[in-house]
């Protein structure tokens, strides 16, 4: 999926099996994750905030484009 597609207020699954559902919450910059595990420089790009078995979490757009294998039924 690209990261253009992924909206406010939607429902994701994983790609694979698609069983892991993640409902966006808000995208923006103050949603940029505080960590990124990597010897690079972090991607300059919004954040994703998510729900995900009640509880939140945060992705760069670009990871969370990476792992949605579809809009969820």
């Amino acid at each position: 999926m690209k990261p253009a597609d992924i909206k406010v207020g939607s429902t994701y699954t994983n790609r694979g099996a698609g069983k892991t559902r993640r409902t966006v919450i808000s995208i923006g910059s103050e949603h940029r994750p505080n960590r990124f595990l990597s010897d690079r420089e972090p991607p300059a790009e919004d954040g994703v905030l998510y729900e995900q078995n009640g509880k939140q979490g945060s992705l760069y757009i670009s990871s969370f484009a990476a792992w949605c294998g579809k809009l969820a039924d």
